[in-house]
């Protein structure tokens, strides 16, 4: 009687811990790309990108080794690096050029899909839509 009650509780904290990384590593994305984008006026001249090429690549770049997602998938359905990042610049002086204390907003917007629960857990709504966002001043 007491073991089925157990294994709910058991596979409750899992998927809790699941969701909790998958929050974090959306986080660390938006962090990644807004740090990116914040020294963008230095580092554009050896880039060649836009501020908002710089920033997707920060956060999830093809022919890198590796995510800033860690180890969420950074493919369709799930993620597109191209729809699901916003990158907003907000120019404190108004001089249309991106400057020295600027701000940097980045948005990155991933749907989680809890494994198993699917299969599972029909009724459970999938997918979990995270939405991190965070704002740098510009270097």
């Amino acid at each position: 009687m007491l073991l089925p009650v157990l294994l709910v509780l058991l596979f409750g904290i899992i998927l809790s811990g699941f969701t909790f990384y998958a929050f974090i590593q959306v986080s660390n994305a938006a962090r990644e790309g807004a740090r990116a984008g914040s020294v963008y006026r230095i580092t554009q001249a050896g880039s060649g990108l836009t501020l908002e090429e710089t920033v997707e690549q920060a956060i999830y770049d093809p022919g890198g080794p590796t995510s800033a997602l860690g180890f969420l998938s950074p493919t369709s359905p799930s993620f597109n690096v191209a729809n699901d990042v916003d990158v907003v610049w907000v120019d404190a002086d108004a001089d249309t050029v991106i400057s020295s204390g600027d701000q940097l907003s980045v948005t990155v917007t991933y749907s989680y899909t809890l494994p198993l629960v699917s299969v599972l857990l029909p009724q459970f709504p999938q997918p979990i839509v995270i939405v991190r966002d965070v704002m740098m001043e510009v270097q």
